[in-house]
């Protein structure tokens, strides 16, 4: 699928056979392991030694006697069948049913890939001590979830929590009975006047327009898990499911009240109902880790991330990186299922669960500048994208708005590549977090070869779904992020051919406008994952830069000046309108207009010395524009750079409309940029949410808003992955995919 996606990442580093790692005095000394093989000479036969031959024997009878009285409880519990196999002495044969712990302490430690050394000093008997001195097994089966221990763990050695049978899991994982009790609004904050239709409408625009990016939530599964957990009744305990809690139901609406055109559920104070509803289930469900605890913490860390409280999100998606490190996701547990101790739906839902984390951890370190919290996978044993080639990717999309027909997601086709393009932003990040002062070295990303259903080719562009575009917004971003620290690098006098950093720049920062054009005009920014806020932000300094350059020769490049400015004016817009869902766009605009305006207006004021007019820069105090307000597209309130009449206009002209464009960018008179105020909480009665009859079992359908008119589209342009002559060899590392297809998901009633 992806045959070529490279980056160079800095200085090659040569092959060596011993490490060292000093701090202070100490120095670690890592070398490879050898393996010595047994020891010829025997043991001398001592009185201690036949005593410890003797009491090893009577353990293992008494083991003996314990294990056969299992047995025997089992075949009463399960029927003559559990018996089917063994032998004369009563003790199970081969072909009958192991017990959890058996297995668990004979094919997890043949199966785990750790470092298992033999012990030539005692004998090949003693398993229990032999795991005590050099543990083999990491991971630990609590109840219906895998958690990791390491080997200097205590809790390694702990009783573990008692596990159902495969058997009993596959029963709890069937499709529940036939029923038309569906109690939608069980785990909600009745406080908040939300209705069915409205739920399932804002549902439905997060899954299509957040969460398919990086398939954070696959909306299938969660309204599977939904629908079984809500229609048992309140008496009954709920199953455990992967992808569905009531955390993850109200981290979930925090996010998709966002999108309502109600502006009273929109208002944040409602939003942050569902958000400390959620937190509320912190405590109790970190007890016991669990797959949508982890997405749980992850959409609440979006939540704040919206907000614009970047520290609290950062907080609650390390909770979440945490608990994906408690559960051992990066760790395969293929073995597991082989050993019949969890189902393969499990280690689906546990692969899911690990690239969606490993993605997203990504993108926060992106975010704000920091290392990642999530391990990469490992070359020797790497986890498999789930469900590729399965149901999932040939569900139709269709949202009515965007007036376009019913097409297969790709949703995982597009997750997959997705994770490719990750793992190489990890690269990026550490190269670029590693530049000095004299750094020279320079890297190219290239993107080729990729399938149909995720290619973006003129013919495919202005039809494809919001996750396919933004696949190649990031890979466009990424490239910024790679070339952007060159771009006033002076030129290299080695011989070869020289990278072009300000085209390659540029390139990249057109057709980032050209995916936002299509964007808007077919969706509205204002349904969009957080990353994209970054990616404009990202586009808006390339056309600062270039602004600069402009600016920078002996004479003014009028034409470059006039082009950026409006493309970086145009990323301000974006980002306005993307403010009217997420309240941190409106903040990364008044950054955006900021840096425009303290990078060019000194410059161009220096312009107009030089041309020797005196010319008083007229005040725009009173053009003030929210970024929260007017028309969806906010074309009425676009700023114009006329055709000058003279060299003193046209910087008159561009300051002025500098000067206009900060105001509009600038917050609100709340210190807190935040609209707590805009609307009064209508307290609702507590049955508000249950107005409508709990036992309906109307499922999530399509709902949505026609939208207002969009700006023209930029002019197209053609997007060449292939940079001939850009690629310097550095191939990315591929990963083992899965063939299999994914299990057929119930479909709700």
């Amino acid at each position: 699928m992806l045959n070529k996606l490279a980056v160079t990442v800095g200085n090659e580093r040569a092959n060596v056979t011993e490490k060292r790692r000093s701090v202070g005095l100490f120095t670690l000394i890592v070398t490879p392991a050898v393996h010595l093989g047994k020891e010829t000479a025997k043991k001398a036969r001592t009185q201690q030694h036949f005593e410890s031959l003797e009491n090893y024997i009577r353990a293992l009878e008494s083991k003996v006697k314990d294990l056969q009285a299992e047995v025997e409880e089992c075949r009463r519990s399960h029927g003559s069948a559990f018996g089917t196999g063994s032998t004369s002495t009563g003790v199970a044969g081969p072909s009958s049913f192991m017990l959890p712990q058996m297995a668990s302490s004979s094919k997890m430690e043949r199966g785990e890939d750790t470092m298992a050394t033999e012990d030539t000093g005692s004998s090949n008997n003693e398993s229990d001590i032999d795991h005590l001195i050099s543990p083999t097994r990491h991971l630990v089966l609590q109840e219906t979830d895998l958690e990791l221990y390491g080997p200097t763990s205590i809790f390694r050695l702990a009783p573990e929590r008692s596990s159902p049978s495969v058997g009993e899991m596959q029963q709890d994982n069937s499709e529940p009975p036939s029923s038309t009790y569906f109690d939608w609004a069980r785990h909600l904050p009745p406080e908040v006047p939300l209705s069915r239709a409205e739920h399932d409408r804002i549902l439905d625009i997060l899954f299509k327009f957040f969460t398919s990016w990086g398939l954070r939530l696959v909306p299938e599964l969660f309204l599977r898990d939904m629908h079984r957990t809500l229609s048992i009744p309140p008496n009954q305990p709920p199953p455990k499911t992967a992808h569905y809690s009531p955390m993850l139901h109200n981290a979930a609406l925090a996010l998709a009240t966002a999108f309502s055109d109600d502006p009273l559920i929109r208002d944040v104070r409602y939003r942050e109902l569902f958000a400390r509803k959620a937190k509320s289930y912190i405590e109790a469900e970190c007890q016991r880790p669990s797959i949508s605890l982890v997405s749980a913490l992850s959409t609440i860390a979006s939540f704040h991330s919206t907000q614009g409280e970047q520290s609290l999100g950062y907080l609650y998606f390390g909770m979440s990186g945490r608990m994906s490190q408690a559960l051992g996701l990066s760790i395969d547990c293929s073995p597991w299922v082989k050993s019949g101790l969890i189902t393969h739906a499990d280690m689906l839902d546990r692969n899911w669960a690990y690239w969606a984390t490993f993605s997203q951890d990504i993108c926060w370190s992106l975010y704000v500048g920091r290392d990642c919290c999530v391990a990469p996978p490992k070359a020797t044993r790497p986890i498999p994208v789930p469900f590729v080639g399965s149901e999932i990717d040939q569900l139709p999309w269709y949202w009515a708005p965007c007036k376009m027909a019913a097409q297969p997601s790709y949703v995982v086709r597009t997750f997959d590549v997705s994770c490719d393009l990750m793992l190489i932003a990890r690269r990026i990040m550490d190269f670029v977090n590693g530049l000095g002062p004299g750094f020279r070295r320079e890297g190219v990303l290239q993107l080729d070869a990729l399938t149909p259903e995720v290619d973006l080719t003129a013919a495919s562009r202005p039809n494809a779904l919001p996750h396919r575009l933004m696949l190649h917004l990031v890979y466009w971003w990424l490239f910024l992020l790679l070339h952007r620290p060159f771009y006033r690098r002076s030129k290299s006098s080695s011989a070869g051919q020289d990278i072009d950093h300000v085209k390659l720049c540029n390139r990249a920062s057109d057709n980032i406008m050209l995916l936002l054009g299509i964007w808007q005009e077919k969706y509205s920014l204002r349904y969009l994952p957080i990353t994209l806020v970054q990616v404009i932000f990202c586009a808006g300094t390339s056309f600062v830069l270039s602004a600069v350059q402009a600016t920078s020769g002996p004479r003014l490049g009028r034409v470059a000046l006039s082009s950026a400015l409006s493309q970086a004016e145009q990323c301000i817009r974006y980002l306005l309108i993307c403010g009217k869902s997420f309240e941190c766009a409106n903040r990364v605009a008044t950054i955006l207009s900021n840096v425009l305006q303290e990078q060019l207006k000194p410059r161009l004021l220096l312009r107009t010395l030089d041309s020797g007019s005196n010319i008083m820069l007229p005040s725009v105090h009173g053009s003030t524009t929210s970024g929260t307000s007017g028309s969806e597209t906010g074309d009425s309130e676009y700023l114009q750079y006329p055709a000058p009449r003279s060299p003193t206009d046209s910087l008159s002209a561009t300051l002025t409309s500098l000067d206009s464009l900060r105001e509009r960018c600038r917050p609100p008179a709340s210190p807190e940029w935040s609209p707590r105020d805009s609307f009064a909480l209508a307290m609702a009665a507590p049955a508000g949410p249950h107005s409508q009859n709990p036992g309906q079992t109307q499922v999530p359908n399509v709902y949505g808003a026609e939208t207002g008119g969009y700006p023209e589209r930029p002019q197209d342009i053609e997007m060449d992955f292939s940079l001939g002559g850009m690629d310097l060899g550095i191939v990315g590392g591929s990963r083992c995919r899965t063939g299999q297809h994914w299990l057929d998901f119930l479909k709700l009633c």
